[in-house]
Parts: structure tokens; sequence; C-alpha cells
């Protein structure tokens, strides 16, 4: 039989998030960061990544030209996105429009993730596009059963009315 701390020890959770900073970080920015995150018992925290530098960054709309920096981090102990970007904005000396915290589970990081790595192939290129074709229901041809039916439709009105 199994003791509690075994499966208390079975049972340790861990909470990814992703940190992502805008701008130029500041000096000693990464040790203060991992220094706060130790109040909620950090368990891994990779190196950041930047971004290259762009006009408008998709998480932070209301800045122009700046680079992101965006750290994962997995924390052992549970927090909000909410809490801990207030958090790590006041132990750190970030300003808040400059800092964002995510799940990589919510709606918004997963459509950034790329759908496929297949390369992309334009149709108008290939000889056939695949499917049937269309072209008895567009031109002459859809005229000709357009003036049919509307033929039969009169002759049922005239009959129906006789």
């Amino acid at each position: 039989m199994r003791t509690f701390t075994d499966i208390l020890h079975e049972s340790k959770k861990v909470y990814p998030f992703k940190i992502g900073v805008a701008g130029e970080l500041p000096e000693g920015c990464v040790d203060s960061l991992e220094t706060a995150l130790k109040r909620f018992n950090i368990s891994k925290m990779s190196t950041g990544k930047k971004t290259p530098i762009q006009t408008r960054p998709l998480d932070f709309p209301q800045l122009e030209n700046v680079e992101v920096t965006y750290f994962e981090v997995d924390l052992h102990y549970p927090t909000t996105t909410q809490v801990l970007q207030e958090y790590l904005g006041k132990s750190c000396g970030i300003d808040q429009s400059h800092i964002i915290v995510r799940n990589p589970n919510e709606p918004q990081e997963l459509y950034q993730e790329p759908a496929t790595d297949a390369p992309y192939e334009t149709l108008l290129d290939k000889e056939d596009m695949g499917g049937e074709s269309a072209q008895a229901d567009v031109g002459e041809n859809r005229v000709m059963d357009l003036l049919k039916e509307l033929e039969k439709a009169r002759k049922e009105t005239a009959e129906e009315a006789k």
C-alpha cells in the first residue's frame, strides 16, 4: 500500500505560463523575473526568445516598432494570468502595458500555432483542380435550363387555372 507522501509526490501539478515583455529588457530583468517567480515555486524557466522588431506586435497592439521577448515558465503553485502579470510587473519594474502573461492553452495562444507543416500549394497552377466540372451550370447551358424550367412552370399554372 502506498503512503500519503507517495501519493502527494505523484500528484504534483505543473502550471505552464507564457510571459511576454515588450521592448528592450532592462538590465537584470531576467534575474528579477526569476527571483519574483520563486514565490510561485518555479520548476522551469526558458531563456528569452526575442521576436524581430514589428510595427504592431500581436500581443501589444498599442505599441509600435518594438521587439517582444517571450519566456516559457512552469510553476508548481497555482495562480491566474492576471495575478501573475500584475505581480511580475510590480516586482520587476515593468509597465503593465509592456508585459503580458498567458496560459499556453488559451485560445489566443492556440490560433498562433502553425496548422500544418505542409507547404502551401496554389490551385491556379494545377491543370485539374479536382472536383466536378460546373460548366453545365453556367453560361448558355444554364440559360437553356432556366427557360425549360420557366416553360414547365407556365404550363403547370395554366393547367391549374382550368
